[in-house]
């Protein structure tokens, strides 16, 4: 949803807007921290089950 995209960018800013009015808060940093902590855990992963064997393929 963050990178949601639209060519007049009205229909991202109405869903958060929508969003706040049901719940009463922002999410937009609980969408912002869920995404840090993905990157953070496939690079974690890619350091620890793959280091040094990945080969390129040409």
């Amino acid at each position: 949803m963050s990178t949601y995209q639209s060519s007049d960018r009205a229909h991202p800013f109405a869903f958060f807007q929508r969003i706040i009015a049901l719940t009463g808060r922002d999410t937009i940093d609980n969408i912002r921290n869920e995404k840090l902590l993905k990157y953070a855990q496939v690079r974690d992963f890619l350091n620890k089950q793959y280091s040094g064997r990945i080969v390129p393929v040409f």
